[in-house]
């Protein structure tokens, strides 16, 4: 069982101030983030540097940004790149280029953070000096609702040490929004085997949370950190695609422990990446292409040798087989 650590606010103040970086990735999200901004704004431990990147020309929600009272930094990439992996990537270097950066925060466009997020963030950080990321609970809200309220900071805050078992039962619990990750960690990653890995068009934070939770310590807290939108034009809404790229991820983190002599784990993520590409058939199938998803589970029984795939088809063709849930980023 792992060590639940209390932080006792009455009698322990934070030592150090951490130096935060707050990298926001922008396409399509002219409508949403005025408000994410104006969140970051009201940040009680303000930010160090802010920077906006344009995941291609946007003249709309450039104007939102430089307009904000906040004036954080907008670059703009010259086209898309079909995900915020690379403008991630690209505004931490710019950052930490510019300013001396301790920790950074990729903040989604449209997510809603507590104004006490960093806060609670620092004291963790303080309180745990070998902590390569510290993440906090969020709340999933529907946008067609008003978003809830911040929960309020308790005298209390427990961390709680994240294991890998842990983490990839419960994937979904973890979200770069609500998530920091120490800067020297950052460019550990960077040099290893990249940072957000731009081959991959969902589920990048999973690859790079796998990637840091087993190289180095990470904490959770039990705090509520603030509000994830949840909405139609969400990537992980194309549940075969979200699928197709879990199965990748997974393959690419096979390689990845095979080359540090792990083989029992990169057997787990070949099995894991084999579960995904039947999943994402599944729904390519649920989404009305079924003859491509005949074709794959097809080729996955008969070329990788996967039983479970002819398994998958047949309850297809006999209408047992229902859709899964969400995975993804």
């Amino acid at each position: 069982m792992p060590t639940i650590h209390l932080y006792h606010e009455a009698i322990m103040e934070p030592r150090n101030r951490t130096r935060f970086g707050v990298v926001i990735p922008a396409f399509n999200s002219a409508s949403v983030i005025e408000a994410t901004l104006d969140a970051v704004a009201a940040q009680v431990h303000a930010a160090t540097a802010v920077i906006v990147v344009l995941d291609g020309p946007d003249p709309a929600i450039e104007e939102i940004v430089v307009r904000h009272s906040m004036s954080p930094e907008v670059l703009v990439l010259p086209e898309n790149s079909g995900a915020p992996g690379l403008p991630r990537n690209v505004g931490a270097d710019r950052l930490r280029a510019q300013h001396e950066i301790d920790a950074f925060w990729f903040l989604d466009a449209d997510d809603l953070p507590s104004p006490e997020f960093l806060g609670v963030i620092n004291r963790v950080l303080d309180e745990h000096p070998n902590t390569a990321m510290v993440i906090s609970e969020f709340t999933n809200w529907p946008d067609s609702v008003p978003p809830p309220d911040s929960q309020p900071v308790p005298v209390v805050i427990h961390s709680v040490e994240i294991e890998l078992d842990w983490y990839l039962e419960h994937t979904g619990a973890l979200l770069p929004s609500f998530s920091v990750i120490r800067a020297e960690a950052f460019d550990r990653l960077q040099s290893d085997a990249g940072g957000f890995r731009r081959e991959l068009s969902n589920n990048q934070d999973y690859e790079l949370f796998v990637r840091l939770i087993a190289m180095a310590e990470c904490r959770r807290t039990t705090w509520n950190g603030g509000a994830y939108r949840i909405h139609a034009a969400s990537i992980s809404s194309n549940k075969a695609k979200a699928w197709d790229c879990r199965s990748r991820a997974d393959r690419m983190l096979a390689n990845w422990f095979e080359s540090r002599g792990s083989t029992e784990v990169s057997r787990r993520f070949i099995a894991n990446s084999g579960s995904a590409a039947r999943r994402a058939a599944k729904e390519t199938w649920h989404a009305g292409r079924r003859a491509e998803a005949v074709s794959r589970l097809l080729r996955r029984a008969t070329v990788s040798l996967d039983p479970k795939a002819a398994v998958v088809l047949a309850r297809l063709v006999l209408g047992v087989e229902g859709s899964s849930p969400n995975h993804g980023e």
